[in-house]
């Protein structure tokens, strides 16, 4: 193929949206939510963790996308509002974020009570159902106790003021935000988890396989499994991604480029083992999992590039 149709290609597997099962549920539960709302009036809101990597973006922007926006004469409609919080995650920027996101032409003008009253009147105009907040452990990150305390009270008041569901996605430290103020935890139902699963888990090869299974249809250049069986390759990009759909696509998307620049027909041990690299570049010898010589191990350890994300 040449080069337009490659790029087409690895942009289209890019898009791909792997539904595994964990993925699958949240989509479930947030598609409950909306009906709920909906036919009822009545209001949950959810918390979604996952570890870096996992598809947490991926996710709330597939939800996104089966409510598309409605260009009108006069108003654009918003079924489904997503916004991106960003990392200075203060009251104000929060608020701008929002604001941003509902086409405020002047997100700054201001203060904060000023500018959340203008949240809930866009809210309303632009007929939005559902909020999501994706990275929203910036809103915890953001200074001492109290002034988590405050942003998070904050929240809880917005939550109050625009009365439709509220989706919070974030790393695993976010839940530490309901903590720090129990009337906002008190709106929330307990977290639910994006995850393949845990390695100790029965099942949990199969799990990785399936989604490995999932992306193979959407690569243009084929996985090989010559001299490698499907369980070793599976175990292999495991350690390689920590069973992250996200570093399993950066992975192959890497390794899909060294392919087509080297005509190969296929992506084989030694594509894996040299686009690892790219992501961690230490990553090499028995610390490589495409290598002959690795060592069969979570890379977790200090240095390493899945190191204390269990817990961060």
């Amino acid at each position: 193929m040449d080069k337009t149709q490659f790029y087409a290609a690895l942009q289209a597997f890019d898009n791909e949206y792997v539904n595994f099962s964990a993925f699958g549920k949240i989509i479930a539960e947030m598609e409950k939510i909306l009906d709920l709302s909906r036919n009822t009036g009545m209001v949950r809101n959810l918390l979604v963790t996952g570890e870096s990597g996992c598809g947490k973006t991926s996710l709330a922007r597939a939800f996104q996308m089966r409510y598309p926006k409605a260009y009108l004469a006069e108003q654009t409609i918003t079924p489904v509002l997503l916004v991106e919080i960003p990392s200075l995650g203060t009251v104000g920027a929060v608020a701008q974020a929002i604001l941003r996101a509902l086409g405020d032409p002047y997100p700054e003008k201001g203060r904060v009570a000023d500018q959340t009253a203008r949240i809930e009147v866009l809210i309303r105009n632009c007929k939005t159902e559902m909020l999501i907040l994706d990275e929203a452990q910036h809103i915890y990150d953001r200074g001492q106790r109290k002034t988590q305390y405050a942003t998070a009270d904050w929240l809880k008041t917005l939550v109050n003021g625009i009365e439709i569901p509220v989706i919070l996605f974030g790393i695993p430290r976010l839940e530490h935000l309901l903590e720090v103020n129990v009337q906002l935890r008190r709106r929330f139902a307990a977290p639910m988890e994006l995850s393949i699963g845990n390695p100790g888990d029965i099942g949990f090869l199969n799990a990785n396989f399936d989604v490995i299974n999932a992306l193979a249809p959407a690569l243009p250049i084929p996985l090989s499994l010559r001299k490698i069986t499907p369980e070793d390759l599976t175990q292999r990009i495991y350690f390689a991604t920590d069973g992250r759909v996200g570093y399993l696509k950066r992975l192959l998307s890497i390794a899909l480029q060294a392919a087509w620049e080297n005509d190969d027909t296929e992506i084989n041990l030694d594509t894996l083992e040299g686009s690892f690299t790219q992501i961690w570049r230490n990553g090499v010898g028995a610390l490589n999992p495409f290598n002959r010589d690795f060592v069969y191990r979570r890379l977790d350890r200090s240095g390493e590039p899945f190191a204390g994300d269990r817990t961060a």
